[in-house]
């Protein structure tokens, strides 16, 4: 038994392995460029969704890096944004005079991200904070912030997959799926 046979049958694939890494190939082509003087480029990977993307752009990038990880949570167990942002764990090594980039798995209400940045704000002072995030959502925002790397806008359906979940689950899969509601009343 594969683990295709083992899913809903109304998972549906949205952007393939292979679009997704071309695509990060394509951010990390023009990270690479943007940040071809910089010393050291810190990633700040926003955990759990966006470990996937993160791992593989990082893989990709050819400047001097130190990757770092934060925990922050919306969600809970629900498939829409609570409204409230949960910080888990936002240990950062000093980023004052740093160029930051900020990795996120996908970008919806902006809570999440106008949350964080504001709170990078009030204890650090970096050279210059950027964000890359894999999926737009720009239907479903409640707060303008500013995007610098984009991999794909998706509309307001919800996704798994590639580090995003359901409840926990869905994480491994190496595409982004959605789950076919149209399909699922049949």
């Amino acid at each position: 038994m594969t683990t295709e046979t083992m899913l809903p049958a109304n998972l549906k694939t949205l952007i393939s392995e292979e679009q997704l890494q071309q695509r990060i190939q394509e951010l990390a082509d023009e990270i690479n460029r943007t940040y071809r003087d910089t010393e050291a480029l810190y990633l700040v990977c926003i955990l759990k969704g966006g470990f996937m993307f993160c791992s593989d752009l990082a893989k990709k990038l050819t400047i001097p890096c130190q990757v770092e990880f934060i925990r922050l949570s919306s969600y809970g167990n629900q498939q829409k944004s609570s409204g409230v942002v949960k910080p888990v764990d936002l240990t950062l090594p000093n980023l004052n005079g740093k160029d930051v980039l900020l990795i996120e798995d996908i970008i919806d209400t902006g809570l999440t991200l106008d949350f964080f940045m504001e709170y990078l704000a009030s204890l650090h002072t970096p050279k210059s904070i950027r964000l890359a995030v894999l999926l737009d959502k720009k239907e479903a925002r409640q707060r303008h912030v500013e995007t610098h790397y984009v991999g794909f806008e998706v509309g307001n359906q919800y996704v798994v997959g590639y580090g995003l979940d359901d409840q926990g689950l869905y994480r491994n899969l190496p595409y982004i799926a959605y789950f076919d509601l149209d399909e699922a009343a049949r």
